[in-house]
Order: structure tokens, then sequence, then C-alpha cells
């Protein structure tokens, strides 16, 4: 399916500041290809595009004292979303590739060792693969409601595994840290989702599974019809859309991903 993809935002800057914005996916994954895409800002001294350790693409920019604009605008063929098999098999952690083994290591929102005790308790018993790591997920979106504001950017998994509450990163860092704890791999998801309400950018999990990378969405019932993931890491602060060197004011943001 093709998918039409607008995001923009304004930021005022008190002094010059260096950033990095990471909202352009990659232009060839697993699932997608961008045919067109399209990225206008307020003019800059320096801009260029480069790929972080994980293979993201992050543009680097240093931006003027006063306002900063960003129109970005894409349309992108992606297959559709599916669910995992049930089949969809885990791989032993001595079979698994170095850049892979990565992914079951705790890391600073995902303290997956300081969950291994509720992870085996309430998932230790069940058949491993796709079946188990779609318990995770209903077990995470039944017992997490979705509220914005009620979360910062200190929260990490286990304080939503006690506040039951939480937004996108929430989900994504809570199924991540509950399927390392049980040595499967799994990683963070930045992108954009097709038929998100209200529409923002969003973010999903992954695991590895069967030598593949498959979609993991919690803050779902259901399958998401498209994701197209913008960026991949340990946890959020790996993918952060924008990241800044200095002090900002967010005036105003939109996100707008139709179908094309």
């Amino acid at each position: 399916m093709l998918i039409s993809i607008a995001a923009t935002a304004d930021y005022d800057l008190p002094q010059e500041t260096f950033l990095q914005l990471m909202i352009e996916p990659r232009l060839e994954g697993a699932t997608h290809r961008v045919i067109d895409e399209r990225l206008r800002t307020t003019p800059t001294p320096f801009a260029r595009l480069d790929s972080d350790i994980y293979g993201n693409p992050v543009r680097r920019l240093i931006t003027p004292r006063g306002l900063f604009t960003f129109d970005f605008t894409a349309t992108v063929e992606t297959e559709p979303n599916r669910a995992i098999a049930d089949s969809a098999p885990e791989i032993a952690p001595q079979d698994l590739p170095p850049d892979i083994l990565l992914y079951t290591l705790p890391s600073r929102y995902c303290p997956s060792d300081r969950l291994s005790r509720l992870a085996m308790g309430e998932f230790g018993s069940l058949p491993p693969g796709g079946r188990r790591v779609r318990a995770i997920a209903e077990w995470v979106h039944a017992r997490t409601a979705y509220e914005y504001g009620t979360t910062d950017s200190n929260t990490a998994a286990d304080d939503v595994v006690v506040q039951r509450v939480g937004v996108c990163r929430d989900f994504s860092h809570l199924v991540v840290s509950l399927c390392r704890a049980l040595c499967i791999p799994a990683r963070y998801v930045s992108g954009y989702c097709l038929e998100l309400d209200p529409p923002d950018f969003h973010a999903w999990s992954q695991v590895y599974l069967g030598g593949a990378w498959h979609n993991v969405d919690a803050t779902f019932a259901g399958v998401r019809p498209a994701l197209i993931p913008i960026a991949v890491g340990r946890d959020a602060a790996d993918v952060s859309m924008l990241t800044l060197s200095g002090a900002s004011q967010c005036r105003e943001q939109s996100v707008r991903v139709e179908r094309a």
C-alpha cells in the first residue's frame, strides 16, 4: 500500500543550537520503500544527513537563534502490518548474531534485570515463541492505561509496572523489558502509524523471532494496518525525534499519515 506522510513543527531557540533530527525513514527497509521525500527547514549554516550506529538516518544541524521550523513530507510504499504467528520460534541465546544479542541486555529505560521475576512468574511457563510474545503484549495492554501527561522523560519500564499508566513510549519500554527478561531480543521503534488517533509520532516494539524482526504494539488491542519505522534502538534515548544541545520551546507540532 502507498502511505502519505507529513510532519511539521515549530520551535523557539534562545541561542544558536546544534540539534539532531530523526524524522526521515530509511529509504528502504525490510517492509517499506520510500518513493519520494522532501525536508524543508528554516535556513541553517550547517546541515548534514548521517547514519547512527544502528543505521538510522539522522539529520544534524546548527540552527540560528529564534524560530526553527521543519516540514517533512514523503510517500512510502509499505507492506501491511501483520500479527506475529504463534509458530514464530524463539532462538537460543548462543545462536543469536552478535548484533542481535545486544537487544537481550538491560538499557536505560528498559531495566529488564529488575523485571526478571515478574516476567518468569507471568510468562515463564508459556510455550516459547510468537504466542508468548503476544501474551506479553496483551498483558501490558490490559494492565496499562493510555493517558497523556502521566509520565515523563525519567519514566522507565519498572515505573510503568507500578503506575500502570503511560503513553506509547512507556508501553514499548515495558514490552521490550519483559521480552528481554526472557532472553527474547527486543528493541524500541519510533515511526509513523496509519490510523493512529490522534495523529502523532508513534512508538512500538520489535521482537526477533525466527531470524526476523516482528512488530508488537501493545497500545492497540488489534493489529495496526501499517507501521513505518523511522529509527530503532535499545530504548527511547537512542531514537529521539529531536535532540538539542540547549533549551527550546515547542510552539506547534503536527503529524499526518494517510493512504495515498
